[in-house]
């Protein structure tokens, strides 16, 4: 097992957080007042106010797309916030029940959400507050078959902004979640595009895109060359919380599988600062000797694929099995560049379920992100 490291920055990834209503920026050139007074602790009755807002607008989010939500004439929105911000949530949230109709149709769709929050530091800067808090998120899948999942999972950290009201009590104004390259369903926004750094060989070769098409038989997992149960039992582990044995980067995803196949066996290549770049390598070290491979959406796959040979194209992508890998190229207008890596955790006849990380969801259906992303550029591997 690599040695634990502490390190934060990624070479090949960057993060940038979705902001619902004004950047915290524009909220301080609207305020300059409120901008310049220092940030200070918040009393624990404002933070309380404000996790219960909080609290509220997220069940509200999450309710969009259940049974609850996708059935209302008209979106539910906090009326404890700005109106621009009111405004823009209806829009989005009109946006998510509808995926939640769809979804109803795709796989039955979700019965109910169970929402969690865990606030962190709250901060005030004159009329402006800010909160960070962690949402965990279970929407509940109906008519389970045995021994499949009940829910599909995520948990999201979120970076919260309250301004005061005229009459002093608090208004939401915006929310960044931290999504990343990552697709959370209740989020209506297409992720943002994934970087790369593959080296000169590789840029003209063609990626091999599975077709999303159900066939009339979908075929089984290979015999078993690597410890398969073991790669879904790191998965299922470390999907919410990262394994301290290792750096975490801002888009996390293929680091995320890259330590799920290193559990299942897959050996490290190469090593040297050298290596780095070299799709043909794979390794995990001190920062920076870490491979591009290791944590880069497209490198990973010319290396598992291409040069390594450890996985094989499927050309279906209903043909994934348990431990198998899916990786996206997300549309409306994909750009020939892999922004983001699954690991299938669980499967039934009809259904797979997807785990990852960014933003870090556990057991979603295929069927479901199918729905929401059928312009995305999929690519299905055997491991």
């Amino acid at each position: 097992m690599p040695r634990k490291l502490t390190h934060a920055a990624c070479a090949v990834t960057v993060t940038t957080a979705l902001a619902l209503g004004a950047a915290p920026a524009a909220l301080a050139a609207e305020r300059p007042d409120s901008a310049a007074a220092a940030d200070t602790p918040l009393s624990a009755t404002d933070t309380s106010e404000l996790v219960r807002i909080a609290d509220g607008y997220l069940n509200q989010r999450a309710d969009t797309v259940t049974a609850t939500g996708r059935n209302r004439k008209a979106p539910v929105v906090p009326q404890a916030a700005e109106a621009s911000l009111r405004t823009r949530l209806a829009q989005e949230f009109t946006t998510l029940a509808k995926q939640g109709r769809t979804y109803e149709k795709a796989s039955g769709g979700y019965t109910r959400a169970e929402v969690k929050v865990t606030p962190g530091k709250a901060t005030r800067s004159g009329d402006t507050a800010t909160l960070e808090l962690t949402e965990d998120t279970r929407l509940l899948y109906p008519d389970v078959p045995k021994g499949a999942p009940e829910a599909e999972e995520y948990s999201l950290a979120h970076t919260l902004t309250f301004t005061r009201t005229a009459a002093g009590g608090w208004q939401l104004a915006s929310d960044k979640p931290d999504l990343g390259t990552g697709d959370v369903t209740t989020y209506a926004a297409a992720p943002e595009e994934g970087r790369t750094e593959p080296d000169s060989q590789d840029k003209d070769t063609p990626a091999v895109r599975a077709s999303l098409a159900r066939p009339a038989e979908q075929s089984p997992k290979a015999a078993a060359s690597y410890n398969y149960r073991k790669m879904v039992a790191y998965a299922n582990k470390y999907w919410k919380h990262p394994n301290d044995d290792y750096r975490t980067y801002g888009n996390d995803c293929t680091n995320f599988i890259s330590q799920a196949m290193y559990a299942g066996g897959w050996k490290p290549v190469g090593g040297s600062l050298l290596d780095r770049r070299n799709n043909k390598k794979w390794f995990y070290g001190p920062q920076p000797w870490t491979s591009y491979t290791w944590a880069g959406a497209e490198n990973w796959y010319f290396f598992a694929q291409v040069h390594s040979k450890r996985t094989k194209p499927l050309r279906n992508i209903w043909g994934l099995g348990t431990a198998d890998v899916l990786q996206a190229d997300w549309g409306p207008r994909p750009n020939n560049n892999i922004d983001h890596t699954m690991i299938v955790t669980a499967l039934t006849r009809t259904e797979r379920y997807l785990t990852y990380h960014t933003g870090n969801t556990h057991n979603r259906k295929l069927s479901n992100l199918l729905a929401k992303r059928p312009d995305a550029w999929y690519y299905a591997h055997r491991t």
